[in-house]
């Protein structure tokens, strides 16, 4: 008796995926507005200041 509930509940279930809409809609992401070309100079500078911080660290510790 309980291998029909379980069969039966399994079948439900399947019936239940297979009635979902199955289509994936492909959303693109969300862009924000493009930075101001100060603030990517900015950005250079910050990661330029880090890399030569980085290598005076890395030549101080050998």
């Amino acid at each position: 008796m309980k291998d029909k509930r379980e069969l039966a509940a399994i079948s439900a279930v399947l019936a239940m995926i297979n009635s979902e809409d199955t289509q994936i809609l492909y959303r693109s992401p969300v862009y924000g507005n493009p930075s101001h070309p100060w603030a990517a100079y900015g950005r250079s500078l910050t990661m330029q200041y880090r890399d030569i911080t980085q290598r005076r660290i890395i030549k101080r510790s050998r």
